[in-house]
């Protein structure tokens, strides 16, 4: 999926209501205003600078052109912007491209020249094979590769203007049927209350019934390509809890009755069933016999796509032409509730795999999230950032940190005495004992320089400057504790505390100020680091304490228990004019640590 994808998920929901919205349509004015909203939306989500609906036939239920254009979109005077959509004749699209289009007519490069247009698509709005309107989607800013998916999320929109304008229509048709009046608006708030598709066929089915009067009513899908129909709305005088639908055992090859159906297309009007011996064969509705039997295609673009089957089970019965118009009428209805439940399902379907494929993008952004910060920052605050529950700014500033610097003391000629994978374990297993305790303190590691660690508190989390500065502290004493122990498992294994190797030893330097702290590289490779004196500092201390010692600036000490540490005369440090006041942390025994 591609990124201009994922950026139309989020606007999907809207236009996925604004098409839901609209088979509440009633009237002209609600139909203009269910259509302008529908075609700002797509345009929105397409990005494009004009979108234009534009009516052809006269005296048509849309009387004038819909435009939606964008704000910083060229002004184009709107009687005139309508020349830019006409009749396809046979197509039902086209494509435009800075040049290229799929259908080759001098009109495109004269008017859209005119235009400044430099990508466009059109398409064409059919009603009984006629082309009753066009819809254009304008691009002036450049030309433009049309994707799949923008085609097809356009396509769609047409499809539901096409289905509205259906609807519309087929409305006021029934509408004019006064003495049908009631049952119609039953009828039709029922398909344009829910887009469950049951819900709807089992209401329609069930207000003709009644209305009618007749024993039985069914409501069945098929087209010329089924083997069998599928009943989807069952109304039965006799049996009004009935649940199961009946299942045809009559292929639609042998059914007389829907064969007359496909070949004239007109309604099927059976009085009487017992002069037409020859249709006797059938199975629907109810899989009963009848004594007079009205079936109605439903139709879409002249293609049946189902029936509606009314029956009399015991006596035979006139059917009048007003109740065949009438059950025409709602034949057309329940196309339009076809075509409606199977675009919803299809639009339901591709939402979904828009959300899936944007959680799918949001879950790779988590794991490269965490796959980068984990590298430095304790995975309780990983968590939080992962779970939006932490913002953190890495843009290079300006903050006040406690650096604490660790090093392996003579770690050098001491790797040269042992086997290389011995060595390589050996610093492995260190660096991440080390790492682990420092975590455990909310510390940040900041890198690792071979055998040294520099870790800092307060970036990029917060910290008093007291906690710190007792943070550090805290830390530095348990790596000690943790390189006692890992000492006395390399012990074990032979590698240290031999006669040519000795314990591994380190040393500390602490100290506490200014930085600049946040994200420094490149578009290749770029890492969390912070910069300046007081790294410089911190690095220095380090250098000049014994072994098995940890060293803290001034600045530390202020924030220690005068217990806790030891003055060490000043020293003059490399790179550093003035003397620097240092202090010795005793260890838990009163000793210097």
């Amino acid at each position: 999926m591609s990124a201009k994808e994922v950026l139309y998920s989020d606007s999907l929901a809207t236009w996925f209501d604004c098409l839901a919205s609209s088979f509440q349509v009633q009237t002209p004015y609600s139909l203009t205003k269910s259509l302008q909203t529908l075609i700002e939306t797509v345009g929105q989500m397409l990005r494009v600078d004009y979108v234009i609906l534009r009516p052809f036939r006269a005296n048509f239920i849309l009387p004038r052109s819909l435009i939606y254009r964008h704000p910083q979109a060229h002004p184009w005077p709107l009687l005139s912007v309508e020349q830019t959509v006409w009749p396809l004749n046979s197509l039902n699209y086209a494509v435009f491209n800075g040049g290229n289009s799929e259908q080759s007519q001098l009109e495109f490069s004269e008017i859209f020249d005119k235009f400044y247009i430099k990508a466009s698509l059109l398409f064409s709005l059919q009603l009984n094979q006629e082309c009753v309107a066009g819809l254009a989607f304008h691009d002036s800013q450049s030309p433009r590769q049309w994707t799949p998916f923008e085609i097809q999320l356009a396509g769609l929109t047409v499809n539901q203007i096409q289905l509205l304008l259906v609807q519309t229509e087929a409305y006021y048709q029934l509408k004019s049927l006064a003495q049908r009046e009631s049952l119609i608006y039953a009828i039709t708030s029922a398909i344009r209350s829910s887009l469950d598709a049951q819900t709807i066929f089992k209401s329609i089915t069930h207000q003709l019934g009644q209305a009618l009067q007749v024993d039985g009513c069914a409501l069945s899908l098929w087209d010329k390509t089924s083997s069998f129909v599928e009943c989807v709305g069952l109304y039965d005088r006799f049996q009004e809890n009935t649940l199961t639908l009946p299942q045809s055992k009559v292929p639609i090859a042998e059914n007389p009755v829907l064969q007359q159906l496909m070949t004239t297309g007109n309604p099927v009007i059976l009085d009487d069933i017992n002069r037409h011996p020859e249709l006797i064969c059938f199975d629907l509705p109810l899989q009963k016999r009848a004594k007079a039997l009205l079936i109605v295609a439903l139709k879409v673009e002249q293609e049946i796509i189902g029936s509606i089957s009314l029956r009399q089970t015991e006596n035979s019965r006139n059917w009048s032409a007003s109740e065949v118009e009438l059950v025409q009428a709602v034949a057309a209805q329940a196309a339009i509730a076809v075509q409606q439940s199977r675009l919803y399902e299809t639009t339901k379907k591709q939402a979904q795999q828009l959300r899936e494929s944007e959680q799918q993008v949001k879950q790779l952004n988590l794991y490269l999230t965490e796959s980068v910060l984990k590298r430095f920052l304790p995975s309780s605050m990983v968590n939080k950032v992962a779970l939006g529950e932490l913002s953190l700014d890495l843009t290079p500033e300006t903050r006040l940190i406690t650096v604490l610097f660790v090093d392996l003391v003579d770690f050098t000629p001491l790797s040269g005495q042992l086997d290389p994978q011995i060595v390589a374990t050996l610093l492995n297993e260190y660096l991440e004992t080390m790492t682990k305790a420092i975590f455990q303190e909310g510390g940040t590691v900041d890198k690792f320089i071979g055998d040294a660690i520099v870790a800092l508190f307060g970036a990029p989390e917060e910290l008093g400057w007291q906690e710190q500065a007792k943070k550090a502290v805290k830390v530095s004493r348990k790596l000690y504790l943790c390189l006692a122990q890992l000492n006395q498992t390399w012990k074990v294994r032979g590698w240290v505390d031999t006669l040519d190797v000795p314990f591994v030893q380190m040393r500390c330097g602490i100290h506490q100020g200014t930085a600049v702290v946040g994200m420094f590289g490149g578009g290749q490779r770029s890492d969390y680091t912070a910069i300046g004196l007081t790294v410089n500092l911190a690095a220095r201390l380090q250098e000049a304490a014994p072994a098995n010692q940890i060293w803290v600036s001034e600045r530390v000490a202020t924030y220690l228990d005068a217990s806790e540490i030891e003055r060490v005369p000043p020293l003059k440090l490399k790179g550093i004019d003035t003397l620097l006041h240092v202090f010795a942390i005793k260890s838990d025994g009163g000793e210097k640590g």
